[in-house]
């Protein structure tokens, strides 16, 4: 038979079962609610990291257009110059393959050469 002690501890034993089972509840809430907030803000982070490769991609592609149009202007520069070398500065004066300004006279012992004026850009 079942004694009054032993009902008396399975009721004992049945409370911590209700009490540990309240506690895990809660606690089974709590990290619900982190776990939530922790993927709400992961699915932030990935729109702003979406938003950074998106922006990274406009800046790389301006960036590839501008050194496209650098390119362009100094080869339509490059070429200007290049035109303007080698059209006679008179229409009646025939074209020379040398300096057009003609010989230049030597330069004094211990002066120091320049070089030649250039009408190219040169940016580097």
């Amino acid at each position: 038979m079942i004694s009054l002690e032993q009902i008396r501890l399975l009721e004992q034993k049945v409370t911590s079962a209700v009490e540990l089972i309240r506690v895990l509840k809660e606690e089974n809430a709590t990290l619900r609610r982190g776990l939530d907030s922790a993927q709400r803000r992961m699915k932030e982070l990935e729109t702003l990291v979406e938003g950074f490769k998106t922006d990274q991609r406009e800046i790389e592609t301006a960036i590839v257009r501008t050194l496209r149009n650098l390119d362009e202007l100094e080869e339509s520069a490059a070429g200007a110059a290049a035109a303007a070398r080698e059209k006679p500065s008179r229409p009646d004066a025939p074209a020379r393959a040398a300096d057009p300004a003609g010989p230049k006279p030597a330069a004094p012992a211990g002066a120091e050469a320049k070089p030649p004026a250039r009408n190219e850009l040169d940016i580097f």
